[in-house]
């Protein structure tokens, strides 16, 4: 009986030290050389991902879309594309704005920015109906990297559920938070994304080696770009 239980008391030992190697091994073993690691590149990445890089006007309402809207005394609202898309998009090849008198939907797409083959659709930041199309944009769309909150806006629109649209929208300190936290998920959503494939983001190097977030989105592959659009530029 003895010798029994010392028998089974050595095979579980040997078990047991035979488990530990084996995780041991898998932890140990190196990933395949496809790049920089997920964390090597976010550590590049962050300097150019702090809130403060990012602009964001007092007095302006902010849409989930990354599109703003501004009450003008008029009555007529301004919208347009906010400082963190305009700086994650990088280039701007065309940029596709609704004729007047379009009747635009809060959360709908409503104009779009295009970038080689792929095209970033802009969706309303309230309801309404195009009463002014921003003419100098149309000829020069770089102004909207330049100066998204003034010369680059968009449209103007004639609202027609101000009221109701308003609590969509965040401004001020609740602004500043929202912008906070969707500076957050880009973060882990890139960290994702490079961990499951080290080539999803092939950055532009900035002089002190860092990565930069603007131009972002042209070093995304097809798939993470799409993602992106889709988890980002929502309803």
């Amino acid at each position: 009986m003895v010798a029994l239980l010392v028998a089974l008391t050595v095979i579980l030992l040997v078990s047991l030290d035979l488990l530990i190697r084996w995780r041991f091994a898998r932890r140990a073993r190196p990933a395949p050389a496809q790049g920089p690691a997920a964390a090597q590149v976010m550590d590049l990445l962050l300097p150019s991902l702090r809130p403060e890089r990012f602009t964001l006007p007092a007095g302006l309402f902010f849409h989930p879309g990354h599109t703003w809207a501004n009450l003008l005394f008029s009555g007529q609202v301004k919208v347009g594309v906010d400082d963190f898309l305009q700086k994650l998009l990088g280039r701007i090849d065309t940029l596709t704005l609704p004729p007047l008198g379009t009747e635009v939907r809060q959360g709908r797409p409503f104009a779009m920015v295009r970038q080689g083959t792929r095209a970033v659709i802009l969706r309303a930041p309230v309801d309404g109906v195009v009463c002014a199309v921003n003419a100098e944009l149309v000829k020069a769309p770089g102004l909207l990297k330049r100066d998204p909150y003034t010369r680059g806006w968009l449209v103007a629109l004639r609202p027609t559920n101000l009221v109701g649209n308003l609590s969509r929208l965040t401004v001020g300190e609740r602004a500043l938070a929202w912008l906070k936290g969707e500076l957050a998920r880009l973060q882990e959503f890139l960290y994702v994304a490079l961990t499951l494939k080290r080539d999803a983001l092939v950055g532009a190097t900035a002089a002190d080696g860092g990565l930069l977030a603007d131009g972002l989105l042209e070093h995304l592959d097809d798939e993470t770009w799409a993602e992106f659009h889709t988890r980002f530029l929502r309803e």
